[in-house]
């Protein structure tokens, strides 16, 4: 795991693990798992699967710290010929043709901008005027960004604008921040934007719902009364509790318990058969891509 402080990648380890229980009944086979945590740092990552690899597991699973960078990974696994299963930081399609017993398990990021364009774009048709705060037929918006170089942030951001866009809606960009998926540094960089554009923050696009939370800390902080619509992505329970109070617009739901079902058991055919179960479908033998689901005040979903 690239770093154990990320509410959305652990509620995948939680269902990898949960998985794995359930198919060591099924497939009568002992299961020895095992999480390591790299703090953010690819150098610590690629010891630790070095270690995995050194003490004879059977398959590796990882989120990677740095999807460009995973070579020392890669060639490690295909020198000792083990499977690995990437997941939900895409590296590059190149990089995972280097060996046959590479896999990728996440989402299609333009999916998900798409979805949180058309979120806003039903809000903005039912209720310009609620909307639009100052009535001036544009709406300002605010974007909080994942990280540098992360493929779903630069994906997400660029989609999402271009889909309200395309539908003819006006936006003005009052600020385009990182925030590194961390909800304590959107709720500093959206105080500190508040602070410069008061009142007139009418859109909060977050990459994920943890900035979108801390954008919903902020506004709350600062005594916001007339909340700007905040739409994130990935379907955590308390975004989905802030949609139903009316706290928040919309979210994405990026679903964790079905990536961590389809990991686990990935892994314990690779591990028993030495393959992928035959009813898991991949695309181009390497990738399994989850659909997104939409999330908003009208169609609410309950994990």
């Amino acid at each position: 795991m690239y770093n154990e402080f990320d509410p959305f990648t652990e509620d995948i380890r939680h269902n990898i693990e949960e998985n794995l229980i359930k198919y060591q009944e099924e497939y009568g086979v002992e299961i020895t798992s095992t999480v390591s945590y790299a703090g953010k740092s690819q150098f610590l990552q690629n010891d630790q699967v070095q270690d995995f690899i050194d003490k004879g597991y059977d398959v590796i699973c990882v989120n990677l710290v740095d999807r460009t960078d995973p070579s020392v990974i890669i060639e490690a696994a295909k020198a000792a010929d083990i499977p690995i299963i990437f997941f939900n930081r895409e590296l590059v399609e190149d990089d995972l043709k280097r060996f046959n017993k590479l896999y990728y398990v996440g989402a299609h990021p333009e999916e998900s901008g798409k979805i949180q364009g058309q979120i806003v774009i039903e809000a903005v048709n039912d209720r310009m005027d609620e909307v639009d705060l100052n009535h001036d037929g544009v709406i300002q918006y605010v974007m909080l960004e994942g990280e540098p170089g992360h493929q779903d942030a630069i994906v997400r951001s660029r989609v999402s604008v271009d889909t309200i866009t395309g539908a003819g809606i006006q936006l003005e960009r009052l600020g385009d921040e990182i925030a590194n998926w961390d909800r304590q540094q959107a709720q500093t960089k959206v105080t500190s934007l508040l602070a410069g554009y008061p009142r007139h923050i009418e859109l909060i696009l977050a990459n994920d719902d943890n900035m979108a939370l801390g954008a919903l800390d902020a506004l709350t902080s600062y005594g916001v009364q007339t909340l700007p619509m905040i739409v994130g992505v990935n379907g955590q329970e308390e975004a989905i509790d802030m949609i139903q109070d009316g706290l928040m617009e919309g979210t994405v739901l990026n679903d964790s318990a079905e990536k961590g079902h389809i990991i686990a058991k990935m892994a314990v055919g690779l591990g028993v058969y030495g393959k992928v179960p035959a009813d898991i479908s991949l695309y181009n033998n390497k990738y399994y891509y989850v659909p997104y689901r939409k999330v908003d005040r009208n169609s609410y979903y309950s994990q």
